[in-house]
């Protein structure tokens, strides 16, 4: 067991000009992961962020006064390693300040304040910043280095600084990668916004364990004159980080291919030709290659109150309401064999479970990064209490729903880092909203802003 003396530090966020109730709120949200310290202009904050090492610095607007937008974009000139966050209302735009580049790591917490969406930014800005500083150390550790050779030829110091230089600019080559794949990754999972267009009530926990994740998750509509088909899926693939993003993307792609090509097929069905389809990319049937990568997953076909269900080693779990006090909860079991990662399965069949659920029932696909995590003292959460959480959050309202499991975990994870990516994915029956029963007859992918 780690002694209190041994445990992480909270990360030290600075704020200035921010509402004292949105501080408090986040505080309250994060006050074992952040330590958020109120300054009252930007002198006190220049002498108190200058002694930090990587802080974050969250800046509003006091109109007269300071502009946040001011502040973030001449951090670098004064502080090498700091992350600015703009604190801005909704539909608010943010103007380029001085060089094309000012901004270009620029990042948000809107208001009304989303726990989620802020404890995302947060985290985001807190690694970059560390990245930073582990940048500059090496830098610095490297110019310790240059300093001791000053006898040596000038040769071997050029040689040596031009390590140092070659360096850096592999470090920020490999952040600005990191950063694009993220942004790919976004443009293909579904985006919030058309979800509320197209849900009618659910909520997402998503929360890579790297910038990057190896969870992803899928919807699809098909529609013709008869029925509106929702399918709804959460998938674990092989990995977290970039490998794991590529074989998300992997899995987001033969997806899309299978059901707009067999539009009616159930779940079970269109596992099995997934998992075809990764054995095929991956070329996991050749001999010569020692490929094993996989994906677990839960497939949902919604259709009215008809949920019919097929998984890959992930459960479905449900939970739907008997009478005014009791809730009942129910898990069905995935099938034990994972999409790819071996070889062809002659005969295998996924399974295929139907199910007819009362209006208000709840549906929870999940991957297992939430039942994973540990805390200070080596405890996983475990399965059994997260069955137990949703059974006893079902009764509230998605939104509660979410900020009610993203504490629990907070306070559990404490600061322990976080070992997996983490998704939960629950919606409430009926899924599908006005807009989406009012589309056109066909196919269609919920992907990123678009509905292809």
């Amino acid at each position: 067991m780690n002694h209190p003396s041994q445990q992480p530090q909270p990360v030290t966020v600075f704020t200035i000009s921010v509402p004292e109730g949105v501080r408090r709120e986040l505080s309250q949200a994060f006050g074992s992961r952040f330590r958020f310290v109120s300054v009252a202009n930007e002198a006190d904050l220049r002498e108190q962020a200058g002694r930090a090492t990587a802080p974050i610095i969250l800046c509003g607007d006091c109109p007269g006064v300071v502009s946040g937008e001011a502040i973030v974009g001449g951090l670098a000139k004064w502080h090498k390693t700091a992350q600015g966050i703009l604190l801005i209302e909704a539909n608010r735009i943010v103007s380029a300040l001085g060089t094309p580049n000012a901004l270009r790591d620029f990042r948000y917490i809107g208001l009304p304040l989303d726990v989620f969406a802020a404890r995302q930014t947060l985290e985001a800005a807190a690694e970059v910043a560390a990245l930073r500083q582990e940048n500059q150390t090496l830098i610095h550790d490297l110019e310790r280095y240059l300093a001791t050779l000053r006898g040596a030829s000038e040769e071997r110091v050029k040689q040596v600084a031009q390590e140092r230089d070659e360096y850096r600019r592999q470090n920020m080559r490999m952040l600005d990668s990191i950063r694009n794949a993220e942004r790919i990754q976004r443009a293909i999972l579904p985006s919030e916004a058309k979800l509320d267009a197209l849900i009618t009530q659910y909520f997402l926990i998503y929360k890579p364990r790297d910038i990057v994740s190896g969870d992803f998750y899928w919807t699809h509509i098909v529609k013709d004159e008869e029925h509106t088909v929702f399918y709804l899926a959460v998938a674990d693939c092989t990995g977290h980080g970039v490998p794991g993003a590529f074989l998300s993307m992997v899995g987001t792609t033969l997806l899309n291919q299978i059901v707009a090509q067999n539009p009616h097929h159930p779940p079970g069905t269109i596992l099995e030709q997934l998992h075809d389809g990764l054995l095929h990319s991956l070329r996991q049937t050749s001999q010569q290659l020692d490929i094993d990568d996989g994906m677990e997953i839960c497939l949902c076909r919604l259709d009215g109150s008809k949920v019919t269900f097929a998984g890959a080693r992930r459960p479905l779990y449900v939970v739907s309401q008997q009478d005014e006090r009791r809730w009942d909860f129910r898990e069905i079991k995935g099938d034990r064999r994972t999409i790819g990662g071996g070889r062809r399965r002659e005969g295998w069949r996924y399974t295929n479970h139907e199910l007819e659920l009362p209006r208000g029932a709840m549906l929870y696909l999940t991957t297992d990064g939430y039942a994973d995590q540990s805390n200070l003292q080596s405890e996983r959460y475990g399965a059994r209490r997260l069955r137990d959480k949703l059974r006893e959050v079902a009764p509230m309202t998605c939104p509660g729903q979410r900020f009610v499991l993203e504490k629990e975990m907070s306070q559990f994870q404490q600061n322990e880092p976080q070992r997996d990516d983490m998704t939960i994915f629950g919606v409430r029956l009926p899924i599908m909203s006005a807009a989406a029963l009012q589309l056109p007859s066909g196919a269609f992918s919920v992907t990123g802003n678009l509905i292809l």
